[in-house]
């Protein structure tokens, strides 16, 4: 049975888009057609169709979704990262590096009608600044999110014991980590949950399977969960060992889960201050768990507990004004792609996807 994960390689972040496009597929890969055309051309249901053709032959597909639109693909990656096809458009235009010798564009924009297009112009202009508009507003909520999560953290940074957290982050990363060889292998950084118009939505159910073993962490912002990600990664680094770093889909600078194929082990931050990821890892054995909490002064804590219960508010509902935007910004982008999909020639974009096809199943096979 051929293996199907599904990742973000693209969020919504308090630091405004955030993009990992450039670790979707390694720069090892065979071919990579870049797709390029306006909303509504049909390059999401282009890959989705060209995804089931591979998977009808038994590859392998990592499908990349977006987070704008959960339901519409940013790219896919076929078999052993042989092949990739991708939206190359805005908010992450990406540009052909070695044309011809790998990368390949395909332009939608030959299969549309302009002058049905011209027709609405000042429509289409309308909506394009609404929806951008709707993401600044997005990503000014979620920087304040950001601020209010800064002063909830400073309140546990300040009762912290140092000595303890530092003891056992050395612990829990010298047992993550043992035994493990060099492999010389890229680390891939992408993300595993997105803020989308249906709220924080999570793939990590299909990147990791009961054959894995978890090591699982939690506590509040500031305890030392950050800490911990960012030394379990800088040593993976020291010691060239292959892992995939899926990052916060709110805060890309931290880190929810480090997955080790080589061994089958998955670091995973189960604090749920986002998203409950344990909910979708039921019945996964897990191997150790630190909780950050019990290393805390609680007498600390309770004296700042209606400060720190007031900087939670507000970060939820920053988090849930973005969401609010982004839901908006999706109604109008569909009210854009309605302009475009009369104007589209789908037997032509139909009869290139399938002659695509057979040019790159030749790749597969080396």
């Amino acid at each position: 049975m051929p293996q199907i994960r599904n990742v973000f390689p693209g969020g919504n972040t308090c630091y405004g888009f955030y993009s990992f496009y450039d670790y979707m597929v390694s720069p090892e890969v065979e071919r990579k057609i870049i797709l390029k055309g306006g909303p509504g051309v049909g390059k999401s249901n282009f890959m989705k169709k060209i995804a089931e053709d591979f998977l009808t032959q038994g590859y392998d597909i990592e499908f990349h979704w977006c987070s704008s639109d959960n339901e519409s693909l940013d790219g896919i990656v076929v078999g052993k990262q042989q092949i990739c096809l991708l939206d190359g458009t805005t908010p992450h235009v990406v540009e052909a590096r070695y044309p011809g010798a790998v990368d390949e564009i395909v332009n939608f924009g030959v299969y549309w009608q302009p002058n049905m297009l011209r027709k609405h112009r000042p429509t289409i202009i309308k909506l394009t600044q609404t929806i951008s508009r709707c993401f600044e507003r997005a990503y000014r909520r979620l920087k304040e999110a950001k601020i209010a999560l800064e002063e909830w953290e400073s309140y546990y940074q300040e009762a912290r014991n140092p000595e303890a957290i530092n003891r056992n982050i050395l612990a829990l990363t010298r047992d993550f980590v043992s035994d493990l060889e060099n492999n010389r292998q890229n680390i891939r950084h992408l993300f595993a949950a997105a803020l989308t118009p249906e709220g924080i939505v999570s793939k990590i159910d299909s990147l990791i399977n009961n054959n894995y073993s978890l090591f699982t962490v939690k506590g509040n912002p500031g305890t030392g969960v950050k800490e911990l990600f960012a030394y379990t990664l800088h040593t993976l680094n020291l010691t060239g060992v292959e892992a995939e770093i899926y990052h916060n889909p709110f805060d890309p600078q931290l880190i929810d889960v480090i997955i080790v194929p080589q061994n089958k082990s998955v670091l995973i931050d189960m604090s749920a201050h986002l998203f409950d990821y344990a909910s979708l890892l039921q019945g996964i054995k897990q191997r150790r768990h630190l909780d950050f909490d019990q290393l805390i002064n609680k007498s600390l804590i309770e004296a700042e507990k209606n400060y720190i219960a007031s900087a939670r508010e507000r970060f939820y509902d920053g988090i849930n004004n973005a969401l609010n935007f982004i839901r908006q910004a999706k109604s109008y982008h569909d009210e854009l792609e309605s302009y475009y999909v009369p104007a589209m020639d789908f037997d032509a974009i139909e009869e290139m996807r399938s002659t695509l096809y057979k040019q790159l199943l030749p790749y597969l096979a080396k």
